[in-house]
């Protein structure tokens, strides 16, 4: 079997068989071009690895970058990895686990630290994903503030985008100054905002500043700008309502968060998605800045290995702390990358015996990790 990245030229083969690849369990799935306008399009086939057998297109796998800002001071370099398919007539032969480990391998040498996914733990399990991240889901209601007297809002006090370049600039700089967020370029923003079902509101006033919300159905799906404008806009859309909405964890939240959980009458915690640490060391180097804080009177040394030969060391000294690579061998926890999605980033850790009170374990873990619903692919 052959795996090679896709070619502009291979775009219409490609969205052919990946359409018929879904419609055989569910005939009616959307096209992909049409559910990721942002994502699926000629131009970004060289995201693709594509998989021949015998000369003929068998499978492909989409790798789309997805750098994450976290807790406003972690830059963490992430993939998302979708558009999995595999054509009817050449399954059972091992497509896919050709595919994902040649993506493993792409990521490796790409230098990134975690790739995500939506998808089968039954699956994408037996390659080192698990699902990991602890975000909060919050069940919305103006009752919450019943007997708090705010002024009416309503449909007149906003307006709904339509694209124009001067609203678009200001979304994407407002987007970009959340403490959460997928580094994305401005064209980027209007492509995320124009995937289907969505409709996008503005706030734009002297007085309250300038905020949107994108929503679909019931759901808030991303939000940003000035609060005052941004709770006209949740109060018009509680009126109609309980909503839902998708917030990070803590630390580093900002004040949208703060508003939302303000009308929040019901929350649980969920896994973020599916991940897997592609880098350990790239992933812990990016974390540093917060594993400084979290680590800030720890002096000594502490291992961390993966069963598959990966290790990497964190040196509590008196300047601050580093992180270097080093062998396995004498790591104090060697886990599985399964595992390690675990420990590093919750919901819960795994089985850690005897070192489930480690200072390092028990102070530096979980990770805050945030994947926002338009950053999904």
């Amino acid at each position: 079997m052959d795996v090679r990245l896709g070619l502009p030229a291979d775009y219409p083969a490609v969205m052919d068989r990946v359409a018929t690849s879904f419609r055989a369990g569910n005939p009616g799935h959307a096209l992909f071009e049409d559910i990721f306008p942002d994502t699926v399009s000629p131009a970004t086939m060289n995201q693709w690895r594509l998989a021949f057998h015998e000369g003929e297109l068998a499978g492909g796998i989409q790798l789309v970058p997805r750098p994450l800002r976290l807790a406003g001071l972690v830059d963490l370099p992430a993939m998302g990895l979708g558009n999995v398919f595999c054509h009817p007539a050449i399954r059972g032969q091992g497509v896919m686990s050709v595919l994902l480990r040649r993506c493993l391998d792409d990521m490796r040498r790409e230098g990134i630290a975690v790739c995500l996914l939506g998808g089968d733990r039954t699956r994408y399990g037996h390659f080192g994903w698990e699902h990991c991240g602890g975000d909060r889901r919050l069940s919305l209601s103006r009752h919450v503030k019943r007997h708090d007297q705010f002024q009416p809002a309503s449909v007149l006090d906003l307006r709904p985008w339509r694209g124009a370049d001067a609203d678009s600039s200001r979304m994407a700089e407002a987007y970009h100054a959340l403490p959460y967020h997928c580094a994305r370029p401005g064209k980027f923003t209007i492509a995320h905002l124009d995937r289907p079902g969505q409709v996008v509101w503005l706030r734009d006033d002297p007085a309250d500043g300038f905020a949107y919300v994108s929503v679909r159905g019931r759901d808030i799906l991303e939000y940003a700008g000035d609060i005052a404008a941004g709770e006209r806009i949740l109060r018009f859309l509680l009126d109609s309502g309980e909503w839902s909405a998708t917030i990070p964890p803590e630390p580093g939240c900002g004040p949208w968060e703060e508003l939302l959980l303000g009308y929040t009458r019901h929350f649980t915690v969920a896994p973020t998605g599916m991940g897997c640490v592609i880098c350990l060391a790239e992933l812990l180097r990016a974390y540093l800045p917060l594993l400084e804080r979290r680590l800030a009177d720890w002096q000594g040394t502490f291992g961390i290995a993966c069963t598959d030969g990966e290790a990497v060391f964190l040196a509590g000294i008196k300047d601050g702390l580093t992180i270097a690579e080093g062998p396995a061998a004498t790591a104090d926890i060697s886990l599985s990358r399964n595992d390690l999605a675990l420990l590093l980033f919750g919901p819960f850790p795994p089985p850690l015996g005897n070192l489930a009170h480690h200072p390092v374990l028990r102070r530096a873990f979980p990770l805050p990790l945030h994947w926002q619903p338009l950053a999904h692919v």
